[in-house]
């Protein structure tokens, strides 16, 4: 999928991300290029979660929320794969 909607469920990603808002991703940028820290993105994680990539090695990525009091993230169940990526938050509606 190159562009796809997807709708923030709750508050980890606050202050930059708001419960119910709908943000635009998309698969492209890492077909050209490779996750970066500071990077949003949407992931596959038993579900679709969205969090910020802290830092990057080889074939894993580190995410947090921004809100660090209502984050589940990889302080919790560790580094993850970047194959799990499955789009960079592109746009905020």
């Amino acid at each position: 999928m190159l562009l796809f909607r997807v709708k923030v469920k709750g508050h980890s990603m606050e202050p930059a991300l708001k419960h119910n808002q709908i943000v635009v991703a998309s698969s492209l940028p890492y077909f050209f290029g490779k996750p970066q820290a500071g990077d949003i993105v949407v992931l596959s994680h038993g579900k679709c979660i969205i969090k910020r990539i802290i830092n990057v090695k080889e074939n894993q990525i580190f995410v947090v929320g921004d809100n660090n009091k209502e984050s589940y993230d990889s302080r919790d169940f560790g580094w993850v794969n970047k194959r799990k990526i499955i789009g960079k938050v592109i746009y905020k509606i």
